[in-house]
């Protein structure tokens, strides 16, 4: 399974997005980050995005196993369904409720959640392992595999993205598999980083985001705009500033990770995924949430 193919014919220098000239930008991760000076949006160059990339993605990524990713995801469960809840009630608000599809459904709290608000929700996951979990969680179907390559029937009136599009090869190509799954007037919702947000900009190459090879691309919301005109989305989108709840865990466990690797972040790491309670709710203006309505 894989995330996309990528645009491996991309010359460096050339954004894979627009095609515009691009540029380094900075250096995270012992990772160049290039910067397109048309979109402005940021990315790893394909050339240097790891061959194995598919390989950070498993049970562990999910359980603190591996220096990225969640501390305890599953642990987190009541302020992810708190946090997609009320995404499922804004979404409400800009369609009634019918078929939704979730891509990247991690453990199913979306689909849950959606499912209780009336929707008839499912989702496809990456991992096979956690896509078992989510479907008996949510009680629906949650197809495991790549978005790309696997069999869904079309008609959706909303198809969500939260916190996935940054991850993939190949972003273009899974905004135009939405688009043909998409029924008519059907409704793209991605959430994602806002590398143009002040909070983005006075934090540098410090703001958490910024964490290749996890995230491969850093868009603005111009930026991500105009690459959905490219996929084919014509009507203006909604864009929100979204908050979340977030675990004390998640905290300690991201503000460590600057630190350079030692016994000590070694032992606050595992205290952060193991011991460590509590919740706040952050919303720095950073979190862009941007729903595309096609024509």
């Amino acid at each position: 399974m894989s995330l996309g193919a990528g645009n491996a014919a991309a010359p460096s220098g050339i954004c894979p997005l627009c095609g515009g000239a691009a540029s380094r930008w900075l250096v995270k991760n012992d990772l160049p980050i290039q910067r397109c000076g048309a979109c402005d949006n940021r990315f790893l160059a394909p050339a240097d995005v790891p061959a194995d990339l598919e390989s950070l993605y498993s049970v562990d990524y999910f359980a603190g196993g591996i220096a990225t990713g969640y501390p305890t995801y599953q642990q987190d469960a009541p302020m992810l369904e708190r946090n997609f809840a009320e995404r499922v009630r804004r979404i409400s608000r800009w369609r009634a409720p019918g078929r939704i599809l979730d891509v990247g459904a991690a453990y199913g709290y979306f689909v849950k959640a959606a499912r209780e608000a009336g929707w008839d929700a499912s989702g496809v996951e990456l991992v096979p392992e956690v896509a078992r979990e989510a479907a008996q969680l949510a009680q629906a179907e949650i197809v495991a595999g790549d978005f790309l390559e696997v069999p869904l029937e079309s008609g959706f009136d909303v198809i969500t993205m939260f916190d996935v599009i940054e991850h993939v090869r190949e972003p273009l190509a899974w905004l135009v598999r939405a688009r043909e799954l998409l029924a008519p007037g059907g409704l793209l919702v991605i959430e994602t980083g806002d590398v143009a947000s002040a909070w983005a900009r006075l934090l540098g190459r410090h703001w958490y985001f910024l964490d290749p090879p996890q995230h491969l691309w850093y868009f603005t919301g111009d930026g991500l705009e105009a690459l959905l005109a490219r996929a084919g989305f014509r009507a203006p989108p909604h864009r929100w500033r979204s908050g979340r709840w977030v675990s004390l865990a998640n905290i300690a466990f991201k503000l460590v990770r600057l630190a350079p690797p030692s016994r000590l972040r070694s032992a606050v790491i595992e205290l952060a995924r193991t011991r460590l309670g509590g919740s706040l709710y952050l919303r720095f203006g950073d979190t862009l949430l941007l729903a595309a309505r096609l024509d």
